[in-house]
């Protein structure tokens, strides 16, 4: 995109301004702030440039200008450096110092920090790379539905309905249940992939209908996107003391968000293929005026994803700092 590197200054003051005062920000605030030697002509100009190219948008209640959604991507991509404070990272190394706590501690002591210095909520998914698969389980709902259960070793339940078009089909059900039973009981989950090439010639030699085998049994029990995880949300009261949330149907919102594992899961997925802190803005997953940061931690006990949420206009800086710190010092315990 085709900005000057004035413009460029004058979006990054307008979206961290704009992150602590939750309101537009206008020409004689920045001329009063960070550039004093400039006309407000000149920044006004700049400022209508900005919103021109879709970077700012301007309001109804104020001749001030707000980041749009893609003045945020733009400042990510182009702009932000992550922050830490002094104070922040000294009380942060002071936890990861333990040496007798497990990283699991380790994170949700972390994670109450990020709540205290973001005032924002946070949402930890962890999978346990040392799960196991402990059993498969058959129940027939009637004549034309079954439900598989798969047990893993903590305990968790992954469930997936099967829809039958004759008695031949739950006879190969049955079949495949009994193998599954055999060969993959005890196995870790991550290794799975790994056996399923060999399980696969075996049902193919022991069923009526291998075709249904593969694409109703084997490939909906073990899409890995839909394996147990524990998901557990920190610090939701610091929500309220977000403008954005003080309505109570935003607020309730969020709080349903919050609690649906399906964009989590979707969040991890695309942001283990990046490996980066990843900012994920609200119209991707039907909320707006939000945005998730989120990271992944790996570690020799399985990964950890971290995510902050909050409005839209959040001190990206700041939190990208913090997640950043977080998984370099965290995954440094988790090789030693």
């Amino acid at each position: 995109m085709n900005i000057t590197k004035r413009q460029q200054e004058i979006l990054g003051i307008i979206v961290e301004e704009y992150a602590y005062t939750a309101a537009p920000i206008s020409s004689k605030e920045i001329i009063h702030k960070y550039m004093q030697d400039m006309s407000s002509a000149t920044i006004r100009n700049d400022m209508a440039a900005l919103e021109k190219v879709g970077l700012l948008e301007k309001t109804h209640t104020s001749s001030g200008r707000i980041p749009s959604i893609n003045g945020y991507k733009f400042y990510e991509s182009n702009i932000l450096k992550p922050k830490l404070s002094k104070n922040i990272k000294s009380k942060l190394e002071k936890i990861f110092a333990q040496r007798d706590v497990s990283i699991d501690s380790i994170i949700d002591q972390s994670v109450s920090i990020v709540n205290e210095s973001l005032k924002l909520p946070s949402v930890v998914t962890t999978e346990q790379s040392n799960e196991l698969l402990k059993r498969f389980d058959l129940i027939q709902i009637d004549q034309n539905t079954a439900l598989i259960l798969l047990v893993t070793s903590s305990g968790a339940i992954n469930k997936n309905t099967i829809h039958l078009h004759n008695a031949k089909q739950l006879d190969d059900i049955s079949v495949c249940i009994r193998i599954f039973n055999d060969r993959l009981v005890d196995t870790l989950i991550k290794d799975i992939p790994a056996k399923l090439g060999s399980i696969k010639e075996i049902i193919r030699s022991a069923v009526h209908e291998y075709e249904f085998c593969i694409r109703q049994i084997i490939e909906k029990i073990f899409d890995f996107n839909k394996m147990p995880s524990s998901t557990t949300v920190h610090g939701t009261k610091w929500l309220t003391s977000q403008p954005e949330f003080q309505n109570i149907e935003h607020l309730n919102k969020v709080l349903t968000m919050l609690e649906d594992t399906n964009v989590w899961k979707h969040i991890a997925y695309v942001q283990q293929k990046t490996g980066k802190t990843l900012i994920t803005f609200g119209k991707e997953f039907g909320a707006n005026e939000l945005a998730i940061a989120s990271t992944t931690i790996s570690s020799s006990g399985g990964n950890h994803q971290l995510s902050v949420v909050g409005p839209t206009r959040m001190n990206y800086s700041e939190i990208k700092g913090l997640l950043d710190f977080i998984k370099s010092e965290v995954e440094k315990l988790g090789s030693q």
